[in-house]
């Protein structure tokens, strides 16, 4: 798979079926990962596979209810959109997406958790990401939360890190084959997600769509 296809099409993938991933799969993406760039060469982080159905399982009721703190705190006023109709049809479908997610965790037939010691999580992400580019080649969807970490006591524990670990969870990266379709994401238009050489300023020029599939750069001149 061409590298801009993967990174323009890797979008989350929340909606998983729960059909096994197969073992020469998930080790090519795990060993595509590890390549990730990694602070000093120190290889500061670690990754843990669960596909034990019993665990997963108690991890989706704890991922259960921090989503539903999540859902009564910061999400509130989303939450009170969607149930009263007001609320965009992003906010409405990724809302959804999440909802599906937090019901059906335990189905994915891979959480890959992502662990780094305290202070050094700079190395584990660009390993994570990898992971999700590794996976979009394979044809296996993958999706980025950090929710778990709102139960992090609980959850490390049914990970079986002792408590003087110097290893603590990161991430969790719930893997399978997806049930929609490959896409580019919907995103600000490029202009409204960049500045240029100081904080606030314009970068004088706009994109007016995906770069990719293009074949070049196709730009309008905005105003500084």
């Amino acid at each position: 798979m061409d590298v801009r296809e993967a990174l323009y099409t890797t979008r989350a993938m929340r909606r998983l079926a729960p059909d096994p991933i197969p073992d020469d799969v998930l080790l090519r993406i795990l060993d595509a990962a590890i390549r990730a760039p990694s602070a000093g060469n120190q290889h500061r982080f670690r990754f843990l596979v669960v596909r034990d159905p019993d665990t997963r399982k108690a991890l989706q009721g704890l991922y259960r209810e921090a989503f539903d703190e999540l859902q009564a705190t910061r999400y509130a006023a989303v939450a009170e959109a969607i149930r009263t109709g007001s609320a965009t049809a992003p906010e409405a479908r990724v809302s959804a997406s999440a909802a599906h997610l937090a019901d059906h965790l335990h189905e994915a037939p891979v959480l890959l958790f992502a662990l780094a010691r305290p202070g050094d999580e700079s190395s584990v992400f660009p390993a994570v990401w990898s992971a999700c580019l590794a996976a979009r080649a394979e044809g296996v969807g993958s999706t980025v939360t950090t929710l778990l970490k709102a139960r992090r006591a609980e959850a490390e524990a049914l990970l079986g890190l002792p408590d003087d670990c110097e290893y603590r969870m990161a991430a969790m990266v719930p893997l399978g084959w997806p049930t929609g379709r490959w896409g580019i994401a919907e995103r600000r238009p490029l202009q409204e997600m960049v500045y240029l050489e100081r904080w606030g300023r314009a970068p004088g020029w706009a994109v007016d769509r995906p770069l990719w599939p293009d074949a070049g750069v196709n730009t309008t001149k905005g105003a500084r």
